[in-house]
């Protein structure tokens, strides 16, 4: 038998299809989306959230309204959580978010693919304090958050992979020589 929180979570949960749109370009945001399964985007595919994030976090309290469509990319399911139960660890995670987009557009400046891939990984190792971790987002979507195409993500990695600074297996990713991943992060980028 299901306990009693777990039968109010199945009564709040709502799943979208793939393609299904979520919420219209211009509609007014009350609440918040907190995906436990799937994956979301815009039309403009400039962001691709997936479970465990928010969406629309960002933008209840500052535009209340969206500024895009949003629609699923595959089989979504989530909980929308109203404005006024917003809780203290929303922020939290809203401030976590912030510092996520300032490191994006961070690495979106730098034009040299060695250089901002390298950056991308020390703060991958900085984030997640170890040597060895998962990479969640696929070769398309990391191509898509650092503004590179597929093919020159795919020949940087394999620069750093000839050079022993990284190994790749699947999407575990270990850094072999950290010193020469800093060095090449915060090489100058003309």
């Amino acid at each position: 038998m299901l306990s009693c929180k777990t039968q109010l979570s199945f009564l709040f949960m709502k799943t979208y299809l793939r393609n299904e749109i979520i919420i219209e370009k211009n509609a007014y945001i009350n609440q918040i989306f907190k995906i436990m399964k799937g994956h979301i985007t815009n039309r403009k595919k400039t962001q691709v959230y997936q479970p465990k994030d928010y969406v629309f976090l960002d933008q209840i309290f500052l535009n209340p309204y969206t500024l895009d469509e949003y629609y699923a990319l595959d089989l979504v399911a989530g909980e929308w959580i109203d404005k006024q139960d917003i809780r203290l660890e929303h922020f939290s995670i809203l401030s976590q978010m912030y510092q996520e987009k300032k490191i994006q557009v961070e690495l979106l400046l730098i034009q040299d693919p060695v250089i901002k891939l390298s950056r991308y990984f020390l703060y991958e190792h900085l984030n997640k304090k170890t040597e060895s971790f998962y990479i969640t987002l696929s070769i398309s979507e990391l191509s898509t958050y650092l503004n590179i195409s597929k093919t020159t993500l795919s020949e940087t990695l394999h620069f750093l992979e000839t050079r022993h600074i990284l190994a790749k297996h699947n999407k575990l990713f270990n850094i072999l020589n950290l010193e020469k991943l800093e060095a090449y992060a915060y090489h100058m980028d003309y």
